[in-house]
C-alpha cells in the first residue's frame, strides 16, 4: 500500500495516509493550515496585504529593536 493515496469523489478529495507515515499532531496542524488557506482565499486578499504586513513588521522592528538588542534608546 502507498503511504499516501488521493481519490476524487464528486466534490471531495479523499486522502488516506498510513499512520506510520505522519503523526497525529502533524496531520492536525496540516488540516488547520488548509482551513486557514481557505479562509484567506475566501476573504479575497490580494498581494497588497503582504506589502502591508511587511511594512508593519518593519515599523515594529524599528520601534522595538533596541529592546531586543540590549541597547539604550
Amino acid at each position: 500500500m502507498n503511504a499516501v493515496t488521493l481519490e476524487t469523489q464528486d466534490d471531495r478529495f479523499l486522502i488516506s495516509i498510513d499512520r506510520d507515515y505522519v503523526d497525529q499532531e502533524f496531520l492536525i496542524n496540516l488540516v488547520e493550515r488548509i482551513k486557514l488557506e481557505h479562509l484567506v482565499r475566501k476573504a479575497g486578499f490580494d498581494e497588497s496585504i503582504e506589502e502591508l504586513g511587511e511594512q508593519i513588521k518593519a515599523d515594529w522592528w524599528a520601534a522595538n529593536r533596541d529592546r531586543f538588542l540590549n541597547r539604550e534608546p
